[in-house]
């Protein structure tokens, strides 16, 4: 999650799992697997449309405006390609594109995948609370 998070940061999360709250776009989450989790960012929500054409990246037709990615490019790999998400069914990337896995390669995560939302950073203090 380069540039956004760095190894050695400490990250306050909240439990999602069964909880009701909506995840919103740009929400970094964790992803529960089996040994282990991996953190993403939401960059589009169920029901929605993501296609990777030209170069950009477009949510339902539109470009994703994505302003934490600090001048990283926001779409990297696999030629052009769609998805439809369905109804609990989220598309997560990681903000370094060059060195993530994510749902460019393994397609949507559903809702019950998510383990938690990140609320905040607590370490390194001269960073505390910046997430974006």
């Amino acid at each position: 999650m380069l540039p956004t998070l760095c190894a050695g940061d400490y990250l306050l999360v909240r439990e999602c799992m069964g909880s009701k709250r909506r995840l919103a776009r740009g929400d970094i989450i964790v992803l529960a697997e089996a040994g282990g989790s991996q953190l993403k960012r939401i960059v589009a929500l169920p029901r929605e449309q993501v296609a990777f054409a030209d170069g950009m990246f477009l949510i339902d037709g539109k470009r994703l405006e994505e302003p934490y990615l600090q001048g990283l490019p926001p779409y990297l790999g696999l030629g052009e390609s769609r998805f439809e998400l369905g109804i609990d069914e989220y598309f997560v990337m990681g903000d370094n594109r060059v060195h993530s896995t994510d749902s460019r390669h393994y397609g949507a995560v559903h809702r019950s995948q998510i383990y938690g939302r990140v609320v905040c950073r607590v370490w390194p203090l001269f960073r505390f609370g910046k997430r974006r």
